[in-house]
């Protein structure tokens, strides 16, 4: 979902090193003439209501530059959007490389609408400094269609503080949906809040409830993305644990309708004990919220009565052109290495981008996956360690799972447009408490095969 892109306000000071220390380590021969005279158009500058960010890429953009006088880069406020991004491949007007979110990469690959970029990230050696777990989302048939540059799992956000009122110990939180449960009760009894909150409007409804059906050991779409799989056991029990929750025990509130920006209002002002999104929303709480951070937990997303069912893996990975030239797409992968791994490859780099966030009031140091191989990613934390301002030990519960609980890619056909649609399903079982849950779930399946085949 476009929903974890990053929120980031400190100045990013990209490294020139980032490409001549890395830009050919590990690489074949080259087959493509790296000193080609090039233009290239890169996607998702920021606007111009993002004023430092957008600073921040654009003077990316001149050091760019400048470590490759034979580069010239044209900034693009192209982004992603799912309903016109054919329209862009058709017209001959998508950026030479730009992000797409996982959900959508098997897609694009399917339809023909991104380049191959196998011999490039060959070229460069970027295989081997990524995380293979994060390349599944953007490889097909053995063929490397993109560079993930983001990446990131859903977690337990909660509030030590309430658990600490509810006299629940902060340092333990829920590891199961029962656990959770238990929890809201004890928070909404002793503080009158909610103990728990949950997403459910538009397709971010849909996002969550989808994690919450792979944790309990079920699927939306096989694997393929051809065949619809909501109709299942863990999708009912998913809905009725919700039912449960804000029907019987009255710990999620009395609104129906709730969005991600409300659910943090109310827990950094502290009137919600729990809820799930991405481990990001702690950078959110911090930049727009001003919360206080040493009262935020997190834990891995919430499993059934087995442990270590599933999580869903997302990010954004960046795709190009399928009309580039062999020069254009080494030139953007050499743009990608650069803007996005830069702070990665440098200790000078990693330590300057993290002193700036700092003083800009942002986050250093937050726990999680990375797009980079275990290695490179130790490397990046031990540089940073000294300018690190999160509490990892509010994060030991999350961090742990990362190699515990599975990863399990996103529903690989039409995800947005699935997420969006079961939002219904998710209202009518918290809106009418009579409302028989299987028939709810036989007809998302109906529903959401007739989106798949489209």
């Amino acid at each position: 979902m476009n929903l974890r892109t990053r929120v980031g306000l400190g100045a990013i000071v990209v490294g020139a090193l980032a490409v001549s220390a890395t830009g050919c380590a590990g690489a074949q021969q080259p087959t493509i003439d790296p000193s080609a005279s090039v233009t290239i158009t890169v996607g998702d500058l920021p606007s111009t209501k993002a004023e430092a960010a957008r600073k921040n890429f654009l003077d990316a953009v001149d050091q760019f530059q400048k470590a490759n006088p034979n580069i010239t880069v044209e900034p693009s406020e192209t982004r992603w959007d799912n309903g016109s991004f054919s329209a862009l491949v058709a017209g001959g007007t998508m950026p030479t490389v730009m992000s797409v979110p996982f959900t959508n990469t098997q897609q694009v690959i399917a339809n023909g609408q991104v380049a191959d970029l196998t011999d490039v990230v060959n070229q460069l050696g970027l295989l081997d400094r990524l995380n293979p777990d994060t390349l599944t989302p953007a490889q097909a048939d053995g063929k490397t269609y993109g560079i993930p540059t983001t990446v990131d799992t859903v977690a337990l956000m909660y509030n030590r503080d309430l658990f600490t009122k509810a006299g629940l110990d902060p340092d333990k939180p829920p590891a199961t949906w029962d656990d959770v449960r238990s929890a809201a009760k004890a928070i909404t009894k002793a503080t009158g809040n909610p103990g728990y909150l949950q997403i459910t409007s538009e397709g971010q409804a849909g996002w969550i409830y989808t994690a919450q059906v792979y944790s309990r050991g079920g699927s939306i779409e096989n694997e393929a993305g051809d065949e619809v799989t909501i109709d299942n056991p863990a999708s009912i029990a998913a809905l009725q644990g919700l039912r449960d929750m804000f029907s019987t025990d009255k710990t999620m509130g009395e609104s129906v309708i709730m969005d991600l920006k409300t659910i943090m209002q109310e827990f950094a002002a502290g009137r919600a004990g729990m809820f799930i999104a991405p481990v990001a929303s702690y950078e959110w709480l911090n930049n727009v919220y001003d919360m206080d951070l040493s009262v935020i937990g997190a834990s891995h997303l919430p499993q059934g009565d087995t442990a270590g069912l599933g999580t869903p893996l997302g990010g954004n990975v960046q795709m190009a052109n399928p009309k580039s030239t062999p020069e254009q797409l080494l030139a953007a992968a050499k743009w990608v290495d650069f803007y996005y791994f830069g702070k990665f490859t440098s200790k000078e780099t990693a330590v300057a981008n993290a002193q700036a966030l700092i003083a800009d009031g942002g986050i250093v140091g937050l726990p999680g996956l990375s797009p980079l191989s275990a290695d490179a990613y130790k490397q990046y934390r031990d540089w940073i360690a000294d300018d690190t301002n999160v509490d990892a030990s509010h994060f030991t519960s999350y961090t742990d799972s990362l190699t515990k609980i599975p990863l399990i890619p996103e529903p690989t056909t039409r995800a947005q447009e699935v997420y969006a649609d079961l939002a219904s399903t998710v209202q009518a079982v918290l809106s009418d408490p009579s409302a028989e849950i299987e028939p709810l779930v036989a007809d998302a399946a109906s529903r959401l095969d007739r989106i798949i085949k489209q």
